[in-house]
């Protein structure tokens, strides 16, 4: 599951045609965690910092589980010019829940690469609800309302490609919503997006009669 796989823009609501998106695994909706090492991992990764020791510890290796995937994933070599952005999680920095866990899997990928340009140029910058917790999923537009670009991270103009790296894809909304905010940040050219698994849906018992 090392090897990185462009999506099929066709599949996603809000991708366009010419965004260039790539995942590593599958995450299957409604699965649970023993549906695949990708469900468990991607579960232990989305572990709220409030859980317990014993999940927290879970946790940690997931983000070296996928810190690891995306070293072996990317071929990097020194003079790369690419800042990585994590995209950040719907909870804004201070909150009980605010979990940078995007940010750390970056951090522990760049440990076996050259130095790299990692920055949290995004920011949630109030409370909304997760995309994957229900309740209806928020359209590109209505993530704006409380993502941003935080000023601190772009004193210096960033490289020529952004790459937003997020875990799961379901529809794009988010990397919609993150690129529109960066192809407009000093430096940048064009922005790309990784993610680490992207969901598919089991079979439907409906599926038998669809030929």
């Amino acid at each position: 599951m090392t090897k990185l796989i462009k999506l099929d823009n066709d599949y996603y609501r809000y991708l366009s045609d010419d965004d260039r998106c790539y995942h590593f695994g599958e995450y299957t909706s409604g699965g649970g965690f023993k549906k695949s090492t990708t469900n468990q991992q991607i579960h232990n990764l989305k572990k709220k910092p409030t859980c317990s020791a014993i999940e927290l510890h879970y946790k940690q290796l997931a983000i070296e589980y996928w810190g690891q995937i995306m070293a072996a994933g990317l071929k990097i070599e020194a003079d790369t010019q690419v800042t990585f952005v994590p995209m950040p999680c719907s909870k804004p920095s201070g909150h009980p829940e605010y979990d940078d866990r995007m940010l750390k899997v970056l951090q522990f990928m760049a440990r076996s690469k050259p130095p790299l340009d990692i920055r949290p140029i995004l920011m949630q910058t109030a409370l909304r609800a997760s995309q994957h917790e229900g309740g209806g999923r928020q359209t590109p537009n209505q993530l704006l309302q409380t993502l941003a670009v935080d000023p601190t991270q772009v004193v210096y103009p960033a490289r020529g490609t952004v790459i937003v790296v997020d875990d799961v894809i379901t529809m794009g909304a988010s990397f919609n919503a993150a690129k529109s905010l960066l192809q407009n940040v000093a430096g940048v050219t064009s922005v790309a997006g990784i993610f680490l698994a992207k969901t598919v849906w089991p079979p439907s018992e409906f599926d038998t009669f669809i030929e």
